[in-house]
């Protein structure tokens, strides 16, 4: 499970004082990173990211589940989190059609989600600068 605090961390939906999320994915020739504001932890230890302009991440997912992202912001000195795991594609259904409502509702109308990717998190590792082992779960 993922410890709260690392939840909290990646629950931003743009909100102007949390720091961007950062997304990488893979085709099988390249890396791709984007940074994202629409994310959305869920009860179960899973997140929603928006997907409002981001076409290359939503094609290697789909080729390649494997996702990683990061959050890095600073308190009390540089700190983070490092996500890694598995990725859907959402188009369609209660999850995306609730997220794409809260999402044009923050947005004042401005932004409409294309699809929305349900990462399966499997490992969560700390940012802080630090010695030793910094895998959370």
């Amino acid at each position: 499970m993922i410890p709260e605090e690392v939840l909290k961390a990646f629950d931003n939906l743009c909100h102007p004082e949390k720091p961007l999320v950062w997304v990488a994915t893979s085709s099988k020739d390249m890396p791709h990173l984007v940074p994202v504001c629409f994310v959305k932890a869920l009860d179960d230890g899973r997140l929603l990211i928006g997907n409002v302009f981001i076409s290359r991440t939503e094609q290697n997912i789909e080729s390649n589940p494997r996702i990683a992202l990061a959050v890095a912001f600073k308190r009390n000195g540089w700190d983070g989190y490092l996500l890694k795991g598995r990725a859907e594609v959402l188009k369609e259904g209660s999850l995306f059609d609730s997220f794409k409502q809260e999402v044009l509702e923050r947005s004042g109308g401005k932004r409409k989600l294309r699809s929305a990717l349900l990462v399966s998190v499997e490992e969560v590792y700390s940012l802080a600068p630090r010695k030793g082992n910094k895998r959370l779960v």
